[in-house]
């Protein structure tokens, strides 16, 4: 799984989500969460939390030393696990056809669909441009032909991609923009596996990178008065004592009078203007719109600063209860 995926992962199953929710106030005893989910069976109940104390997103208490009073409440891993849930319904809330709703079979479709695309590289590679299945086949050498074509059918019936005319032989898919949107979601599921599970959590990869920058590029929106070539880069690798360089993902995206002229998927080596940072200073900056660990440097740093920002807004807008469809349980 690659970053952000397992942290996602946990709301492929509804009832993680409700019961993540009903503990958002106070812990809870089982029978009252009983009382506020309501419809799920008691064996499922008791197995969904199971899974989450072992995620440590919840805790067993017991009130009086026995058993018979043990409850649970969010640990702070759960409490952060609720704003990723909070920015995964966000994203839900926009998809193309209707709203879905966090706890529905429709979420754990849609979840599962960009997960399997996500780690598959299938996302990546069309976050450049669109190809036909055969053209992405030779692009995943990884990746079986048809384990894409499933993959592909998957994004497809979710519309996370869609197909576009072409003269040539086979059809070109194409990502959808409520696919861009989903590095809102997958950024915060990422961010929260680095918190709460280093030892589990896939490193953020060149490829993670990649297709977060190529598929957020389009989202933002450019004056006319904005031109100029800037790098937006990460340093992947952890940091080294012995002089060696270390790594760095990014892309070069050359803009004009407004209109992004160009976008490769690699930082450049000597550019005019760039920002640079750790995987941990872009993830707060996107996520929490906290700019100043980022190295912003070169002729024109109000293009990257503002390239910056409007990941932030475009990303992350303020969440307001009234835009989320779920809500948080309350027990009598």
């Amino acid at each position: 799984m690659r970053a952000g995926s397992r942290g996602l992962s946990i709301f492929t199953y509804a009832l993680n989500a409700r019961i993540l929710r009903a503990h958002a106030d106070r812990e809870l005893r089982s029978s009252d969460l009983e009382e506020i989910i309501g419809w799920a069976p008691q064996t499922s109940l008791r197995a969904a939390v199971s899974n989450l104390c072992d995620l440590n997103v919840l805790v067993k208490q017991e009130s009086d030393g026995t058993s018979k009073f043990v409850s649970t409440e969010l640990t702070a891993a759960g409490h952060d696990l609720l704003l990723v849930a909070d920015r995964l319904e966000r994203w839900l809330m926009g998809a193309p056809f209707g709203a879905i709703a966090l706890d529905s079979a429709a979420a754990a479709g849609a979840v599962r669909a960009l997960i399997a695309g996500w780690d598959a590289k299938v996302i990546r590679v069309l976050a450049e441009r669109p190809l036909t299945l055969t053209e992405l086949s030779a692009e995943i050498e990884e990746v079986s032909y048809p384990a894409i074509e499933r993959r592909l059918a998957r994004l497809r019936s979710t519309n996370l991609i869609r197909p576009i005319e072409s003269k040539g032989k086979g059809k070109p898919y194409a990502v959808t923009d409520w696919l861009r949107h989903s590095i809102g979601p997958l950024s915060a599921a990422g961010r929260w596996e680095r918190r709460h599970m280093p030892n589990e959590a896939a490193p953020i990869s060149g490829m993670e990178v990649e297709a977060a920058f190529l598929l957020s590029v389009p989202l933002v929106e450019f004056s006319l008065d904005s031109t100029g070539t800037c790098a937006l880069a990460v340093l992947t690798s952890p940091g080294v004592d012995d002089g060696e360089e270390r790594e760095v993902a990014g892309i070069t995206l050359g803009v004009k009078e407004g209109k992004v002229v160009s976008c490769v998927s690699a930082a450049a080596s000597q550019p005019t203007t760039w920002a640079l940072g750790t995987s941990d200073d872009w993830l707060d900056a996107v996520i929490d719109g906290r700019f100043d660990a980022l190295r912003v440097r070169g002729a024109n740093p109000d293009l990257a600063h503002h390239i910056v920002r409007d990941f932030h807004e475009v990303l992350f807008p303020p969440l307001r209860r009234a835009d989320l469809r779920g809500h948080y349980p309350r027990s009598s």
